[in-house]
Parts: C-alpha cells; structure tokens; sequence
C-alpha cells in the first residue's frame, strides 16, 4: 500500500510539471508566429515604400483639371546616375572609409555594431551608436529619421536586413551614391562631381573621389569654396581615405604615392554653380495639402513624418490635388493688393493679415486656399488651417441657427425682444452683451440675422444650452471647442481658443450641402508610377440635419445680403443666390465675412497676428477680399438660386406677431417653414 501511495504522489508532482512544458511551449509558438507576421507585415510594408523610392524621382502635383502644377523634390540638387558609370575608386573610397565589410555582412557589420553598443552603455547612453554600414545609411536617408535612441537604432537594423533581402548589393550603392547629401542644397555622386570639379563622375581622379567619399561625414564642413579656408582640414581627410584604400589593397603603392602627392601640392577645385529645377516655395493650397497627405501617410503606413516627407519627394508619385487653379490664382491675386496691408502701431515692420479658403461644399474639395497677405515668399505660417481665431457674430449660424432649428426652438418668424438684457451666467454680475448696431426692439430672427443682432441670439442659446451647441458644432467639424466654451458667450463667437478659417469653411459647407458634412480635403488619390492608387483621401462624412432645415438657414442669410438693414449687401452676385455673414470681434481685433452660393462656400478672415484694431475706412476688409474673389469667379457661371425641397413652404408672415398675417396686417414679409410649422394666424391686428 506505501508503495502504491509513492507512486501515485509521484504521478501527481509529474503531471503539474508536464502541463506547465505544454502551456509554455503553446505560448512560445504564439509568439513565434506572432513575430513572424509582424515581420511578414513590416517587411511588405518597407520593401513597398523602398522600392518606390529608390527610384529618386520627383512626385508631380496635378490640379483639378490634369494640370501639373508643381513638382516635391525638385528643390533638390540631383541627378541620378548607373552603377556602372560610378568610377570605381570611387566605389571603394566609399566602402573603404564608411563600411570596410560591406560585401560580407547582411545589412550590419556585427563587429562594428558590438563596438557601437558597448561605448553606448559603457557612456550611459550618451554617445551615438555610430558603427552604421551604408546599408543603414541608406535606410537613415530614406526614412530620414536621425535620432538617436534604441528603438530607432533597432529599427534601423531591421530596415537594414530587410533591404538586403530585397535589394542586391549593386542597388543599394546606386540609391545610395545618388541620394546622399553632398553639398549645399546637393545630392548623389553626380552633381557633386559637377559642383566640386567641373566634371561628370565618370571623370573623376583617384584623389577626386577620395575627397568626395571623405567629406561624407559633414560636407559643409569641407566645403573647399568657404570664405574659411577648409584645405589644410581637407587635406588630412582626403590622405585618411587614401591611407584605408591602400590597407584595404584598393589601390596600389604606386597611385597611392601619386594621390599623396596631388594632396600635398593642393587640390585642384573648380566650381560650377548650380541650381535645383524647382522649389520649395509652394502655394498655400499645395503647403495645406503636403500636411494633409504627410499626416494620412503616417497614419496608414505607420511611418515618421520625415519618412512620408521623403517618401513624396523620392518615389515619382502622381498627386490629385482638388486645387481648381483658375481660383486659387484669383484668390492669390486679391490678396497680394498692397491696399490690404495695414501697418501695425505696436510692432515694426509688421503688417495686417489675412486668410481664405474656397471649397466646393457638394465633395468637400478645398479649390483654393491662401494663409497669408502678400506675394508667398517662403514656407511659413498658413493662417487659413493653423491659426485659430475669435469668430464673433461669424459664428452664429453654426453655434446658433443649426442647432436651434434642429432642436425646434426657433423658426424664421420667430420674435425676440432685442433690449438690453443681463443673462444668468452663473457670476455674480451676470452677462450682458451690447448690439453693435442699437437695440431694435421686437423683432422676428430674420431681421436679427439680417443686421446681426446680439440679444436674440443669446436668448436662443439659453434656450438650447451651450452644451448642445457645442454637440452640433463638433458633428460641423469644429475641432478647437474646449470645456471654457460652454458659456453662453459662444452664441456670439466668443471662444477660448477660436476656430480656423478651415474648419469654419467646412462647418458653412454643411448649410450649403443640405445638412451633410464633409470634411474639407486638399488632395484626392496618390498613384505609383504604374498608376496604382496607393492612397485616397478618407473624408469624414455625416448627415447632420435635414436639407429642409439647411434650406431654411440658407434663406434666412440672404438677409445680410440683400435685407435693407444687411450688413453684407455688398457680397451680392448679380443672378446668382448668396448668404453671407459678417463677424467682428471685440475692438474690431478679427473680421469675417464667410458665406457661399449655390456653386462654392468660401470663409475669410482678416487680421493682425497678435490682436490689433482693424481700423480699414469703416468697411470690414474681409468682406470686400470675399466680394471681390468670389464675384471674379462667378462671373462666368450660369444664373442659380438655391433649390427649395418640397416639405418646406412659404407664408405670408406679419413682423409683429411673428405669425401668419391676416388681412389687418399691412407690414408683411415672405417666410419659409418645414411642413407642419407655419403658425398661427396674427393675433396682434
């Protein structure tokens, strides 16, 4: 019986023990297939983007018609070259002095990687890595990332290996001695040549390429063409790679002693100036698009910045923009006019500001899109989707109108006493905004909306809350709404942060497209240079509000255009329906004026950068840059109107009372109501 007993309580330490070797193995499975697909996965992913951009070509920018109108990464200095027509020495001064066992290693030189890490950790992380084979050079160049910590090193590495299983050994020293950076604003072996010589890279003396593979360290630095004489530091470098090319038994003792030679007696130099084809000075619309397409890249193909930045300029992509050029260059010219350049009373050779955007409402297309006054000199601050600013009355349609019609607190006709009033905004003073234009006493939203009164607008929001407001402005797109907007302020554009001419565009765009947003874009596809499309642009898209209820808005902001008390009467287009409204902000530091047609919705700001009064002759310049603009490109379209829906109807309202006018009411207008909401008959006469 003791001995059954042994045997069993045996059996039972073993079967624990036996399990656990199961479950671990089952679990280190897992994680080897895991691993292997997420390898499979980054690999396709790489070896895709590489392969493209080891191409070396320029991205072409098409406009909305098939026009090319720009080039990425022509702003370079380049000129590819073959393999072949690469002299060999300077091939070996290359691997001589940057990766000795380039031939024998996979993508990293184990040695030099082993030594790499030790000083790293030996410093505590306060030395670089160094030890990078060309192979991770090129992966550097490519992917751009520079930092310097594990993870990127890590990352280098499997880049590393992974280009070698797909690129031959050849290849990758041809992308390689044609994208390096070599000189000022120069790139590859080719233009160097040319640059420091005078001569083609076939061409090139052994003591030539030397230097050229010599300076791959920092270029700049010896740059033999520098006010600062650079020939003694050049010296010494060229002899370094001249010494390693003779250990490594790429040369003979006999060229070696001839280079020295050359050296010794000075280098001969001669400069050719060059210049790249293109530039970096691209449009607005083109610099607003590039972020768009860099931000999408790098959230779909899970990439740096800087890498989707080389990717565009390396891969000799075909863009579709949604620039219609035709408007983007009436935009452009309107606001290069001198006439709107303000000079600031507080800064020095600072002048006013402004920005617009024109989209085209029906898809979300951005057609034109300038950040800034004056002719575009250089890649600066685009205020038409990067500054955020105050709206004032500019947003009462979306924060107001939209949400109070949705939520059936209002109607075209319906009357508010505009007095002045204090409202409960939870301080002990209350809140008690001013009308611009005098209290006009009772009076229906239309007329309030037509010469942008104050009072009503806050009583509707008390009515619907700022929290609701807020609910619906974000559904438009507003993004830059913080907790501090829930206040009832937000009825008249007073805001914490402010919103971008962008955002806003979109937001009107949504009236203009019968309640649906969509979210502005600047570019539509991306194709390889077989025509594929790599990538589309992804619009956030929903229907927020009825098409009766879009209509009814649009209607009422004909108002400030064509009502007699309007306070954009000048925006009118001769046969053509517009709604527009005007924004101005406490001591007139930000003007508005965003409106659309039944063809385009187009929003612009104007300002100064760091709040100023706008004084302009008592007229809002931002309204006379958006007549202007949107009345050249009109002017050859056909007469429209907006199209009213079938559920909606017309009565004949009495102003006083707000309600249907009977035969005693003599001041009477036309209003337009959802089916099922036209009011009673007037009461009041």
């Amino acid at each position: 019986m003791r001995k059954e007993k042994n045997i069993k309580e045996n059996e039972e330490v073993k079967a624990p023990k036996k399990h656990f070797f199961r479950a671990f193995l089952k679990l280190l499975i897992i994680i080897i297939i895991l691993s292997a697909i997420l390898f499979a996965i980054s690999f396709y992913n790489w070896k895709t983007l590489a392969i493209t951009m080891i191409s070396n070509t320029p991205s072409t920018v098409l406009d909305i018609d098939g026009e090319k109108i720009a080039s990425i990464g022509n702003e370079r200095i380049f000129q590819n070259v073959k393999f072949e027509d690469i002299p060999d020495n300077l091939k070996n001064a290359y691997i001589a002095i940057e990766d000795q066992r380039y031939y024998k290693h996979f993508g990293i030189d184990i040695k030099r990687t082993v030594a790499a890490i030790g000083s790293y950790v030996i410093h505590l992380g306060n030395s670089s890595f160094g030890g990078s084979s060309i192979t991770q050079q090129l992966v550097k160049n490519l992917t751009g990332n520079n930092s310097n910590n594990v993870s990127r090193k890590m990352e280098e590495w499997l880049k590393a290996i992974q280009l070698e299983m797909f690129l031959s050994k050849e290849e990758i020293l041809e992308t390689y001695f044609n994208i390096i950076y070599t000189g000022p604003n120069i790139y590859g072996v080719q233009k160097a040549s040319e640059y420091y010589f005078s001569k083609n890279v076939q061409d090139l003396s052994l003591t030539e390429c030397a230097y050229i593979a010599g300076i791959n360290i920092s270029p700049n630095s010896f740059n033999p063409f520098d006010e600062k004489d650079n020939s003694e530091k050049i010296s010494k470098r060229v002899k370094v790679v001249l010494n390693k090319m003779k250990e490594l038994k790429y040369i003979t003792d006999e060229e070696y002693s001839v280079a020295i030679t050359e050296v010794e007696n000075g280098i001969t130099f001669k400069q050719t100036k060059l210049e790249a084809e293109g530039s970096n000075n691209y449009s607005y619309q083109i610099d607003a698009m590039l972020d768009e397409i860099i931000k999408d890249l790098s959230s779909t193909r899970k990439i740096s910045t800087s890498f989707a930045e080389n990717y565009l300029s390396l891969s000799g992509l075909t863009i579709q923009s949604t620039q219609k050029t035709s408007i983007q260059e009436a935009t452009e010219k309107e606001l290069e006019k001198k006439t709107y350049a303000i000079q600031s009373k507080n800064q020095k050779d600072v002048t006013s500001q402004s920005a617009m955007i024109i989209v085209d409402h029906s898809n979300g297309q951005v057609l034109a899109c300038v950040g800034g006054l004056g002719e575009k000199t250089s890649r600066g601050l685009n205020r038409a989707t990067s500054s955020t600013r105050q709206t004032g009355s500019a947003g009462k349609p979306i924060s107001v109108l939209v949400p109070g019609f949705c939520e059936n607190v209002i109607t075209g006709a319906s009357v508010f006493v505009d007095i002045e009033t204090t409202f409960d905004d939870g301080t002990e003073e209350g809140y008690t905004p001013t009308d611009y234009n005098g209290f006009q006493g009772a009076i229906t939203l239309r007329r309030a909306v037509e010469s942008s009164q104050n009072i009503p607008f806050v009583k509707i929001m008390e009515k619907i809350t700022p929290a609701t407001s807020i609910k619906y402005m974000k559904k438009m797109g507003i993004t830059s709404l913080t907790k501090v907007d829930d206040n009832l302020n937000l009825a008249l554009g007073g805001l914490d942060k402010g919103i971008s001419p962008l955002e806003l565009a979109g937001a009107y765009a949504t009236i203009a497209n019968d309640g649906t947003y969509i979210e502005p874009t600047f570019y539509i596809d991306i194709k390889n240079s077989n025509g594929k499309i790599i990538i589309s642009s992804s619009q956030n898209k929903q229907k927020v509000f009825s098409k009766e209820i879009a209509y009814i808005i649009k209607e009422l902001l004909t108002e400030p255009v064509k009502g007699v008390h309007g306070t954009a009467t000048y925006c009118s287009i001769p046969n053509i329906e517009t709604s527009a409204k005007t924004g101005t902000t406490n001591e007139n530091y930000d003007r508005w004026l965003c409106g659309f047609t039944p063809y385009y919705t187009a929003v612009t700001w104007f300002g100064f950068d760091q709040n100023e009064t706008i004084n302009f002759n008592g007229k809002n310049p931002a309204g006379i840059i958006w007549s202007n603009v949107m009345k050249n490109i009109h002017k050859n379209l056909e007469n429209k109107n907006f199209e009213k829906p079938a559920n909606v109807d017309e009565a004949t309202i009495c102003p006083t009372s707000g309600k249907v006018a009977n035969s005693k009411c003599t001041n009477t207008y036309t209003e337009y109501f959802i089916r099922g909401t036209v009011p009673e008959s007037c009461n009041v006469h």
